[in-house]
């Protein structure tokens, strides 16, 4: 098997360590010597730590989205694809011991997160949306803009609100009632 390149390794290593660790705790000499590289092959790849950030958000986000869509891909479109993505949620919780979403930890870590993080933050969180509305859109059409903007807000947040609490009590169980309600809110279409 031919051997990681080196911004392969540093990005791979960077983003297990700050997702496990934190992004304030994880040093660059950490990821250097976990990594395997010299320093200088850390810089020639990624001139700050902030730009490691950077990759590691947009990596992450892409990632994500890929693994959501997959896991939903089976299910009919509407109510039975936006379940999925509760579900799909808890599993992810479970199998990372409820280590919490990169993007709410990065956000929350960083209040003064630069502008390039910042942007991967609310992309993932426009993905999500854009996904949310186009289900919502299957189960009623027309949908009228300002109820699927409502409605399209309420699912994510309550989504992103079951995963921060997940993290926080370690428990499925906010994502468990986040599903139901959604399921319910759901019935009302």
């Amino acid at each position: 098997m031919k051997e990681q390149g080196a911004k392969e390794r540093i990005l791979q290593t960077a983003s297990e360590l700050f997702y496990q660790q934190g992004y304030l705790a994880t040093g660059i000499n950490q990821i250097i010597e976990e990594a395997g590289i010299a320093k200088a092959s850390l810089y020639q790849h990624f001139p700050s730590k902030e730009a490691l950030l950077t990759a590691y958000l947009l990596r992450t986000r892409l990632s994500r989205h890929e693994e959501r869509m997959a896991f939903v891909q089976h299910l009919a479109p509407g109510k039975e694809k936006l379940m999925g993505l509760y579900e799909y949620r808890l599993q992810h919780m479970q199998t990372n011991n409820f280590k919490g979403c990169a993007f709410t930890r990065i956000a929350y870590e960083l209040p003064g997160l630069n502008e390039d993080a910042l942007t991967q933050v609310r992309a993932h969180t426009d993905m999500l949306k854009s996904f949310i509305a186009e289900q919502l859109q299957v189960i009623k059409n027309p949908f009228p803009a300002e109820e699927l903007t409502e409605m399209t807000d309420m699912l994510l947040n309550l989504y992103e609100g079951a995963g921060l609490q997940g993290y926080i009590r370690k428990s499925a169980q906010p994502m468990e009632d986040a599903r139901k309600i959604a399921l319910k809110l759901l019935t009302t279409l």
